[in-house]
């Protein structure tokens, strides 16, 4: 992941590796820098949908949708949903963790729900519905096995996990 946001800082650690591929990957970890901060001192919402996106960017190194699949098979993956609840603030210095949880994916689609926490807090959810998307085309198409294959193991492995917090009060469904 090379996504380079002026003044910010790098998150702490990416969660997961290939290697891991098939398992739910370890939480995405960032940290909230002063730069966040708005004028009510907490962290503005904008940076809370910048940390999310680092670990949507991370889940799909972890399964491997990553910069070199997306170059090679000329697609992308287009965020065409997103609900996000704020909780808790964040503050200055505040280290946090994020979980990300499959909620459902078919062969295009894919619904993911990310929860921020520091520590046992929970500050914010998100849920977001990404859609694979051919860049020559301009359309959805389906998955490559390999990375659909790590989806449905982790969604597998997640299956007996209680659901997460919703980030919304409307059902939506992959």
């Amino acid at each position: 992941m090379n996504r380079e946001t002026p003044g910010a800082v790098p998150p702490i650690r990416e969660g997961g590796t290939l290697a891991g591929a098939g398992r739910p990957q370890t939480p995405f970890l960032s940290q909230v820098i002063h730069e966040y901060v708005d004028y009510n001192g907490h962290m503005s919402e904008a940076y809370y949908v910048l940390i999310f996106g680092h670990a949507t960017d991370a889940f799909y190194d972890h399964v491997g949708l990553d910069h070199a699949y997306r170059e090679q098979h000329r697609i992308s993956i287009y965020t065409v949903e997103a609900h996000i609840r704020y909780l808790i603030e964040a503050h200055d210095g505040d280290a946090l963790h994020i979980a990300t949880h499959v909620l459902g994916y078919d062969s295009k689609r894919l619904r993911l729900h990310h929860t921020m926490r520091r520590g046992t807090d929970t500050l914010a959810v998100t849920e977001l519905m990404l859609l694979h998307v051919d860049k020559t085309a301009l359309r959805a198409t389906p998955f490559h096995p390999e990375p659909l294959a790590r989806i449905a193991a982790i969604a597998a492995a997640q299956a007996s996990a209680p659901p997460p917090e919703p980030a919304t009060s409307r059902h939506w469904g992959a």
